[in-house]
């Protein structure tokens, strides 16, 4: 098997095995989804009683089954077989088929083309190796000037090269300033980690500068229309934790791609 195959399977392998944890803890609305990520993805996708929208990477299932009880009908994809039988266990009216996020073929073969009104990837940008073949399929799918809405932790200021930190303030005083050091944001790079604390396996992350999110849709005829940089409210920010500086700079990043071409 190829070096590239191996990590494949690898990234697939690691979200099998967290599906349980991380329905139960999405289910207990102890991740950022419902009051950071979701508000900002509907605000953006702006979707229409009837549309018919294909979730790429959907987890759990959890968007899938809000955009559907908004009036979507719902195409929902994973490349991680437990993570869809999670998603399947919850109902709701949302159709459920297994394709690789990272197969341009496997995607194509999902609809006819044009047949999307919106396409939205939620959280999942920053774990595939390549985004291209996503795009590639994509452009194929929607409709003209369809939307493609995606989130994804921001790459300036949450990656593993870049640290929240919190300190006293250097005069001596009790002030508390909260910052992000970022020692490498420019360069490519793989490497695993955690999302949500106590997570039984690591999973790998596939950081990205901006320029070279945004290049593949620009190539495949799309332009940005809208972009979001939520923060997260004093209610779920911590003070005196290093997480708290995402009250002040964006821990995520949400953009609205629509086709053009």
């Amino acid at each position: 098997m190829s070096e590239e195959g191996s990590l494949h399977d690898n990234v697939r392998t690691a979200w099998d095995d967290l599906a349980t944890f991380w329905d139960e803890r999405m289910e207990a609305g102890a991740t950022w989804q419902r009051h950071l990520i979701q508000p900002a993805v509907e605000r953006l996708l702006r979707l229409q009683p009837g549309d018919r929208v294909l979730e790429i990477a959907c987890g759990n299932g959890e968007f899938s089954r809000r955009i559907s009880e908004l009036g979507g009908d719902v195409l929902a994809t994973d490349f991680s077989e437990a993570m869809l039988d999670r998603a399947r266990s919850h109902g709701g009216d949302v159709e459920y088929r297994s394709a690789d996020a990272t197969h341009e073929e496997e995607l194509l073969a999902l609809g006819d083309p044009r047949s999307f009104d919106a396409v939205v990837s939620n959280m999942a940008i920053m774990d595939m190796e390549s985004i291209e073949p996503m795009v590639a399929a994509v452009s194929h799918l929607l409709k003209p000037t369809g939307r493609f809405v995606f989130s994804t932790l921001h790459p300036a200021f949450n990656s593993e090269d870049a640290r929240p930190t919190v300190e006293l303030d250097p005069e001596g005083s009790t002030t508390e300033v909260y910052s992000v050091r970022v020692s490498s944001y420019g360069r490519t790079f793989t490497g695993k980690g955690v999302a949500i604390p106590g997570q039984p396996v690591e999973q790998w992350y596939f950081h990205r500068p901006l320029w070279m999110i945004l290049e593949p849709f620009f190539e495949h005829g799309f332009a940005m229309d809208a972009l979001e940089e939520p923060l997260v409210d004093l209610d779920h920010g911590k003070p005196g934790t290093p997480m708290h500086v995402y009250t002040q700079l964006p821990d995520v990043l949400v953009s609205r791609m629509r086709r053009i071409a």
